[in-house]
Formats: structure tokens, sequence, C-alpha cells
């Protein structure tokens, strides 16, 4: 019951809209047709040239096979042409208010010394700040990607593989605050902005305890900079964890310490092991308990898949 007295009305209209993947953090899918148009040499040079799983592969074998500076060409290539205004309005034409930009930190701040990403690239966010507000948009800034990865996997920008080879400890929760910082500092005025997201999909060997610490930090850094409860929302993504363990954990920590926070889930039926062979049935009752926590925790889908 005290869990259930957190949920109040967002003092913005709720969000309805669409995630802008693939603009300013590149992944095969959501990229497309970037990382078709560039496939990275096969390893065995009798085969057929393969895709780059990741933004961090697709730079790194760019850069070696056509240098840097063309590298950097191709990737401003697909930043002007990936999204436009246009789209922008054709979203708001369809009913939608709102918008969410994942974007990495090195859009921000730049790439750290050794890595391939190119960078900053304010003037991407800014344009897409200035495309909602002249639409009507509601816009959520999503740092994606943060500082040696929020999780060892493509969406935060570098899929790092064998397993183990990215470890927890690897996320720098300090840069990640610097990164924060500039982004509520530069859109601390803009009305259009509603939402701040501090990181994507978090990994699970994150000791829940120092997740919980970080998200503490990052919602009074939102505050302090400019950004208060009353006008945007501050999104705390819950990935693979129980959404009853991590909110208990949350609140004991927090109490009634931040107003206007959500907690951001990504309901994908595609993906995870757990519903590989369900029928039908058995999915729409998974759905049936997606609402049951949105209807007891303050929650917004972040990503979600027709596909089973």
């Amino acid at each position: 019951a005290a869990l259930r007295s957190k949920v109040q009305p967002p003092p913005t209209p709720a969000w309805n809209g669409v995630s802008l993947g693939g603009w300013l953090l590149l992944e095969p899918g959501p990229s497309y047709p970037l990382f078709a148009d560039h496939p990275l040499p096969s390893e065995d040079p009798d085969e057929e040239p393969v895709e780059a799983r990741c933004e961090w592969d697709l730079l790194e074998g760019l850069t070696e096979t056509v240098g840097a500076a063309r590298t950097a060409e191709i990737i401003q290539q697909h930043r002007e042409r990936h999204i436009s205004k246009q789209d922008f309005e054709k979203i708001r034409a369809c009913g939608m208010n709102a918008v969410r930009l994942p974007f990495g930190f090195w859009v921000v701040v730049g790439p750290r010394p050794g890595e391939p990403y190119v960078g900053p690239g304010l003037e991407y966010i800014d344009r897409a700040v200035q495309w909602a507000e002249e639409t009507g948009l509601q816009i959520v800034l999503d740092l994606h990607g943060c500082p040696g990865g929020e999780s060892g996997e493509a969406p935060c920008g570098r899929r790092q593989r064998p397993y183990g080879t990215w470890d927890w400890t690897q996320w720098d929760f300090a840069a990640t605050l610097k990164a924060l910082e500039v982004v509520v500092q530069r859109y601390n005025h803009c009305r259009c902005v509603t939402g701040v997201a501090v990181c994507n999909e978090p990994s699970n060997e994150v000791p829940l305890t120092r997740l919980c610490q970080y998200y503490d930090e990052a919602v009074t850094c939102v505050r302090r900079l400019g950004m208060p409860a009353s006008r945007v929302a501050v999104v705390l993504p819950v990935f693979q964890r129980p959404e009853d363990k991590f909110a208990r954990k949350w609140y004991s920590m927090t109490g009634d310490k931040h107003q206007n926070i959500c907690f951001d889930i990504h309901c994908y039926h595609c993906f995870e092991n757990e519903f590989n062979g369900k029928s039908l049935a058995q999915q729409m009752r998974a759905v049936e308990d997606n609402e049951a926590f949105f209807k007891k925790y303050p929650i917004v889908v972040g990503e979600w898949s027709l596909s089973l």
C-alpha cells in the first residue's frame, strides 16, 4: 500500500510517442541502412563481409579500412539524414505528443582517449530539441550510452564478448554525471524537455544498492542544475530486475526525497528466453502482469515490440 501511494499523475501530459533510435547512438536495426552499407571484412578471407554488431565495432572497422577522417564523414552524413524535422511533423500528425532521443555520451562530451566514437555532436541534440519545440512535441533526453558502458551490450554503444569481458566496475559513474550535467545545463530552459533518462538498460550485474546510489545522485544533479520536478521527470531504468525488489530498495534509500521520477521498463517478448515457446494466451497474461506494475509504480515503457 505504501508503494501504491507513490503513483501520482505527472505534472505534464503523459508521454505517448516514438523513440528515435539509431540516430545518435548506432545499432544495426534502428540505424538501417548504415551497418548494411558498411560491412566489415570477415576474419576468414574466404567468407563474405559481415555486419558489425555495435557502434564501437562499426567505427573501429571503418577507421581501419577507410581512415578516421572518412569515418567521421560517414557518421556525419548519417546524422544529417537519418532523422529530419519532417519525421517530427509526422509523429505529431499521428496524434503523438512526445519523442524519446537516445544518444551516447560521446555526442555530448566527445569520446575518451582510445575510443573510436565520433563526437561531440551537440548540434544534433540542439536540432532535435528545436524541432520538438516547433512541432509541439515533448522530448525525453535519453543518455543511452554511458562512459565505460552501463552494460556490455550493443545498446550502450559497445557489445563486448565473450561474456565476462565487461565488468560493472567499468561503468564510470562520475564521468556519467559530468555528461548529464552538460545536458541539463544546456537544455534546462527548454519547455519542451519534460524528461531526462540517466542511462539505459543497466546490467543486472550492477549491485542494486550502487545503482540506486547513482540514481539518487543523478536526480539530485538534474534538480540542482535547473530542471524542476514541476516540469521535468527523471527516468530511472529498471532492466532485467524484479520491479518490486527495485522499488523497495529505491524507496528505502530515498523515501520521499525525490518527486516526479519514473521507472523505465522495456516490454520485449521476443528477446528473453522465458518467452520462448509460450502460447498466445500465456503471452497475453504476461501483458496483464505488466499492466499491474503500471498501476503500482510510476512507470514509463521506453521500448517495446509487437514481435513475439
